[in-house]
């Protein structure tokens, strides 16, 4: 059973049970081994020395103590050997900052390793993950909190715990060499550092739990900085006078951070405090034994001044041991959401095999239903259609009907949360087979700030580099002309925001995009409103010469300009996530008040602009 103590606002700060925070350590270790096992070996031993080295020191400290305070005495030893032993000292000085500095690089090193490795699985996961998941805010915060894991906490904890681990070696060497002096202080060692580490670990707790309450808050404000300080939102930000609006935005999303971490701050303060007045006190009970003995002569005046100092660090190491610890507990929390993430899920999808140009005869969505996770009601209802091989066939209807998710079902990107996908009448049962043979350009499609040769070749990754391939594919998206104007060619890096980077207007990046699915040479090609961004001579051109620049491919195509479908071989109208009609123009103008009302609305308008 998990115990749950206060959070900062009242609500509760879980405690991992013991067998899990054990597993997560153990996790956390694993993939430091896996990250760079060699430098893990050479950090241990490292810090094996530095606390062999303490040890050693408090036994030279306190013979070189004894010949002094013998001399003085008149007794036996002699300046000339407590002169050798503070060489010593000197010498194990020298020996321990060289591997103090050691130590420091390897360590710095080591986290980055150890980052890099758990960076790159909370993205491979991401990547794994399907694409509705993106839809989810849960999905997000998940993915956050994984990556502040993989960042901040995975790097750090196999140093906190070595640290932990050196500063109790530490004290345990030097509490071995106390008790040849004084045997009765070393359990207070332990008994001083208790109160600072339960505050500690609760501390973290408590953190971990306001972070994970304020996840909503953070991905607010990191979005309104975008709007404020990005390129592409500034004109409208000025355009409107927005800077206003979004900066009190900000400014209150701080304010609610800071009211609750200032009722954290405050709560850890006062334990804080508490719990230093009880070490304290702890360690004053002791010093004052201590000083009592030597001075009703039980205790030798050298073992009394060694005693004192090993007992201001005992409390450093305390001080020590309780930070590492709790950090060491607060890591866990991350290390536990970076573990469930970087997991594979049951039934994830397979790692996409290469693209084919292997064809198909017909691809069918039969009574196929899908609801975003976030949604209220389904996108898409019930809904079946064909594409025959070599067709152009067009989705058409109002906004919201549920075009773009259908299109993102047939190219294998969403699974169906009912109904089938079928492939030459054979279900589909891992929709990567339908990624591979499709290409799409989406409304929304991705500006890469690459070169421009590579963001027509990514496309399809397998030939990034092919510049043979890169040219007729920006021939055919009639491109090659303006990439062969720019400063570099197709090696200029697009993006003004970078040194050199040159920028493009909405419809020549749009052509970049036409271009990247020429590129993908799939059978099945899907442009959701591949023209939005043309003006009208460009987008004729282009539809003009869609059946010649894509023969031998089945075409999805969406657009809400119907002068683009009319020469569709087949035209399916949706209409609230629901199929209302199919067929020809000529056939949906005659039978279907959906088609025919949507078509005389856009029509009407330009005989309208052409009436006298």
């Amino acid at each position: 059973m998990s115990k749950h103590h206060d959070a900062p606002d009242g609500a509760p700060a879980q405690r991992l049970p013991f067998n899990s925070l054990r597993l997560l350590i153990v996790f956390g270790l694993s993939a430091a081994w896996q990250a760079d096992r060699h430098r893990l070996i050479v950090v241990l031993a490292l810090q094996g020395v530095q606390a062999l080295g303490t040890g050693g020191a408090v036994l030279v400290g306190k013979n070189a103590l004894s010949g002094l305070t013998g001399s003085t005495s008149g007794q036996s030893p002699s300046l000339g050997t407590s002169a050798g032993y503070a060489a010593a000292l000197l010498a194990m000085g020298f020996v321990g900052s060289i591997v103090k500095q050691a130590l420091e690089y390897h360590q710095s090193m080591f986290r980055l390793s150890i980052e890099r490795d758990a960076v790159e699985r909370v993205v491979a996961a991401a990547a794994r993950a399907e694409l509705a998941e993106f839809e989810n805010p849960e999905f997000h915060d998940r993915v956050r909190l994984a990556l502040t894991a993989a960042q901040a906490y995975l790097p750090q904890l196999p140093a906190l715990l070595v640290t932990a681990l050196r500063a109790v070696a530490t004290t345990v060497t030097v509490g071995a060499a106390l008790t040849t002096m004084v045997w009765w202080l070393f359990p207070l060692f332990a008994v001083a550092t208790i109160p600072a580490v339960r505050v500690s670990m609760w501390r973290q707790r408590a953190t971990f739990a306001l972070d994970r309450r304020l996840a909503e808050n953070s991905r607010t404000r990191w979005y309104l900085i975008d709007l404020l300080t990005g390129r592409d939102q500034a004109k409208e930000i000025r355009a409107f006078g927005l800077a206003g609006v979004f900066f009190g935005r900000l400014s209150d999303c701080y304010d609610q951070v800071l009211a609750k971490e200032r009722v954290l701050k405050l709560r850890v303060l006062r334990r804080e405090v508490l719990a230093r007045l009880a070490g304290d006190a702890t360690v004053a009970g002791a010093l004052a034994v201590v000083i009592a003995a030597a001075a009703a002569g039980q205790l030798g005046t050298a073992s009394a001044l060694t005693a004192v100092a090993c007992l201001f660090f005992a409390a450093q190491q305390g001080v020590m041991v309780s930070t590492a610890l709790g950090g060491a507990n607060a890591s866990a929390f991350y290390l536990d959401a970076l573990r469930k993430f970087t997991a594979a899920p049951t039934g994830s999808p397979a790692a996409a095999p290469p693209l084919t140009g292997r064809s198909f005869a017909v691809l069918e969505a039969r009574e196929v239903s899908f609801t975003y996770p976030s949604g209220r009601r389904p996108a898409l209802e019930r809904v079946s259609v064909r594409l025959h091989a070599g067709e152009t066939v067009a989705l058409v209807g109002e906004n919201g009907s549920g075009k773009t998710t259908l299109t993102k079902l047939l190219s294998g990107l969403y699974r169906p949360d009912a109904g089938e996908l079928l492939v030459d009448g054979r279900p589909v049962v891992d929709p990567a087979e339908l990624t591979v043979t499709s290409t799409v350009l989406f409304q929304d499609y991705l500006r890469y700030w690459f070169t421009a040769g590579e963001n027509i070749a990514l496309g399809d990754p397998r030939y990034l580099g092919d510049a043979a391939r890169t040219v007729r594919a920006a021939r055919r998206a009639g491109v090659h002309d303006i990439v062969t104007g720019l400063p570099s060619g197709y090696r200029t890096r697009l993006g003004p925001q970078f040194s050199g980077g040159a920028d493009l207007s909405p419809g020549q990046w749009q052509r970049i995009a036409l271009a990247r699915a020429f590129f993908r040479d799939a059978p099945l090609v899907i442009l959701d409103e591949p023209t939005a961004s043309m003006d009208p001579c460009a987008e004729a051109e282009l539809f003009d010469r869609m059946r010649s620049l894509f023969a031998g491919r089945t075409v999805l195509l969406i657009s809400h300009r119907f002068s683009s479908v009319l020469a569709a071989d087949r035209i399916y109208v949706l209409q609230r996530g629901r199929v209302v009609g199919s067929g020809t123009h000529e056939e949906l103008m005659g039978v279907n008040d959906t088609y025919r009302q949507l078509y005389l609305a856009q029509a009407g308008a330009y005989l309208r602009a052409g009436a006298p």
